[in-house]
């Protein structure tokens, strides 16, 4: 059975109730997966009352969720129905799909506000009702966008992430046995550098990083790691091990 990350460590900071799928098809191609979830999600404020905003918020012509926690968080507070619905990508699209809500617009090519905002639906949406579905610090980036071109744009955040304690020997245990760091957030690599002991920051900095977006790259560049780190074509689980089979051949 060919197995294209042999001997490659993989560090995934993911949230632990989402990094099974992740670390599953790592671990198929053979490499050796270090587990250190940096953050938590739990809800955000009153659920019930961020249930009823979303209720009241049916009406409205579409529906845009920013990752695949926002939409389970959303539909476990609402079951619908909803209007039309958008997704920054394919991941959040298929959590979409699993919680009964198919059929999700998703950029055809950039992930994030940038495929949705370049998406010729989201071209001229004046008059329209948006809701953004997401969590809290969320970037503004879509919702300015949405209302420089007309819409009436409400943010819901759904979920926040809190960050997770570590044992500075279980940080730097798992840091000395990776290569790779597939890091998913600016909060979750921001964390990663504060619980770094000081005898493995060197070697943390000197990791090879699989980002999601060229924003991550910038704050990963300012921060001091030494490697380019790697952008996914996509955001999802296949695009990553993807491009890490990529990396370890050249």
């Amino acid at each position: 059975m060919k197995r294209p990350l042999a001997g490659l460590g993989v560090l995934v900071t993911r949230p632990a109730h989402q990094a099974q799928g992740l670390c599953d098809l790592l671990e198929q191609a053979g490499a050796g997966v270090q587990r250190l979830p940096l953050l938590a999600i739990e809800p955000a404020g009153d659920e019930a009352a961020t249930a009823g905003r979303l209720r009241q918020a049916r009406g409205y012509d579409h529906w845009i969720f920013t990752s695949a926690n926002a939409a389970r968080r959303a539909a476990l507070l609402d079951a619908g129905p909803w209007p039309s619905l958008a997704a920054a990508g394919a991941a959040t699209a298929t959590a979409l799909g699993e919680a009964g809500h198919d059929g999700a617009l998703v950029p055809s090519g950039l992930d994030g506000a940038a495929g949705l905002l370049a998406d010729p639906r989201f071209a001229a949406p004046a008059a329209s009702r948006i809701l953004i579905v997401t969590g809290d610090n969320t970037l503004p980036e879509l919702a300015e966008g949405l209302r420089a071109r007309g819409a009436e744009v409400e943010v819901l955040a759904v979920y926040r992430r809190v960050p997770v304690a570590h044992a500075p020997q279980v940080v730097a245990q798992a840091i000395a046995a990776s290569q790779v760091a597939i890091v998913s957030s600016g909060e979750a690599l921001a964390h990663l550098l504060a619980i770094t002991p000081a005898a493995g920051r060197e070697r943390l900095l000197s990791l090879q990083l699989a980002l999601p977006s060229p924003r991550m790259i910038e704050k990963a560049r300012a921060a001091g790691f030494t490697q380019m780190p790697l952008l996914p074509a996509r955001v999802s689980d296949a695009a990553y091990v993807e491009l890490l089979e990529r990396w370890h051949r050249e």
